[in-house]
């Protein structure tokens, strides 16, 4: 059984709360960021 395109969005969106909340932590953590901002490029995209 595959996910729905909204599911792997909630899931995404999910994923971004939860680094935000780890950048609260280590806001100097360069990964961290770089990951933020590629989920959040996708998001905007609409994940395709």
């Amino acid at each position: 059984m595959g996910m729905t395109s909204r599911q792997f969005q909630g899931i995404i969106r999910l994923t971004i709360d939860k680094i935000k909340r780890a950048l609260k932590e280590t806001p100097d953590n360069k990964e961290l960021q770089e990951l933020l901002e590629i989920y959040q490029v996708k998001v905007e995209d609409g994940i395709n």
